[in-house]
């Protein structure tokens, strides 16, 4: 383009060509503004880098000689950017008519540091518009105002603006985390414990397929990993913020579990070993943990279990040991310390 780029758009990619396809064809038919377009290639094990450089958006290109994960993919992107504000997006998105200005609008005013869009399905449909974030680590999802710029605790980092000086300067997304989960609710924390807001844009709206890079026990063991880091690091600063406990957990514990089902014993032993344990009539209560369990036990009802704790390991009384194990979850009859034990661990290698 002719004239200077008001963003520069980092597309972060690891093969799923037809994806990246699909999400530069959005932004030629949908994207006005001047910009310019910076595809990340994490290392994609097929074509992935020989199509987009073909494609007629004409992107700039980056090639890492491995997969750094969607926030290492990220940083390298803003690290190559030309433009004082920065796009990160992944994959699998498809821009909407008008999206970009609006989400611009709260980085050059100032009034944000991250700016994210509302996320919709192929019909439209909203399935993201930000979250709020509790002491024990978890992630609530909340429609928010359907009108206007919204500040949150979170929302995910699938489509981030971001002013590129402030997002170098905290060190972008924390490479402890790998290959996903949670850097994106980490950075929002460090935004929110420097007095910087998070903000999801209404008026604008970017089409989010998700779910299409992990399988699912990857999904678990990073999922589980990451919790903890996060929880751990953050606690002291959402303290005051966890949601109120069923009957029997506690507020420090070595995990959770959620036991459908009446085994007595089972249940008394895991509480004896420092496991906050809720027993559940059946899979429908699980809607109501808001996927705060790391492991279910259950006999049957597995496709619900799935449903409704995706990030949980899910297992028959038999074989628990093992996936607590799988969990990360070490369960022992000393109480683990106080959150404020880690709080000298809230300054990794960012800082």
């Amino acid at each position: 383009m002719s004239c200077a780029p008001r963003a520069t758009l980092a597309i972060v990619a690891y093969g799923q060509p037809d994806l990246v396809e699909d999400l530069l064809d959005s932004i030629v038919d949908n994207t006005p503004e001047a910009h310019e377009i910076l595809v990340v290639d994490n290392a994609s094990p097929d074509d992935t880098y020989e199509r987009v450089q073909r494609h007629r958006s004409q992107p700039r290109l980056v090639r890492s000689d491995r997969n750094l994960g969607y926030g290492g993919g990220a940083n390298l992107g803003v690290r190559a950017s030309n433009s004082e504000i920065v796009v990160i997006m992944n994959s699998d998105l498809k821009v909407t008519k008008d999206w970009l200005s609006p989400l611009l609008a709260p980085i050059e005013t100032k009034s944000a540091v991250i700016a994210a869009p509302l996320y919709v399905n192929e019909n439209g449909d909203v399935v993201e518009s930000g979250a709020s974030l509790t002491a024990d680590g978890h992630i609530h999802r909340a429609q928010t105002l359907n009108i206007g710029t919204v500040p949150v605790d979170h929302v995910s980092a699938a489509c981030w603006a971001v002013q590129r000086d402030w997002f170098q300067k905290v060190g972008g997304f924390d490479p402890s985390y790998g290959l996903g989960y949670y850097e994106d609710a980490d950075l929002c924390a460090v935004a929110h414990s420097n007095k910087k807001v998070v903000a999801v844009v209404n008026e604008s709206r970017v089409m989010h397929r998700i779910g299409a890079s992990f399988t699912s026990s990857a999904i678990q063991r990073l999922s589980h990993r990451n919790h903890a880091r996060t929880e751990n690091r953050w606690y002291w600063m959402r303290r005051g913020t966890q949601q109120d406990a069923w009957p029997g957990e506690t507020a420090t514990t070595h995990g959770r579990v959620a036991v459908i089902g009446r085994y007595p014993e089972l249940v008394r032993e895991l509480r004896a070993r420092n496991i906050s344990v809720a027993v559940l009539d059946n899979a429908m209560q699980l809607q109501q943990r808001r996927n705060r369990d790391d492991v279910v036990v259950v006999e049957n009802e597995h496709s619900a279990v799935a449903e409704f704790a995706p990030r949980a390991e899910l297992t028959i009384p038999e074989n628990l040991e093992r996936a607590l194990r799988r969990a990360g979850i070490a369960p022992s009859p000393t109480p683990p310390r106080s959150r404020f034990s880690h709080i000298s661990g809230t300054r990794g290698p960012r800082w």
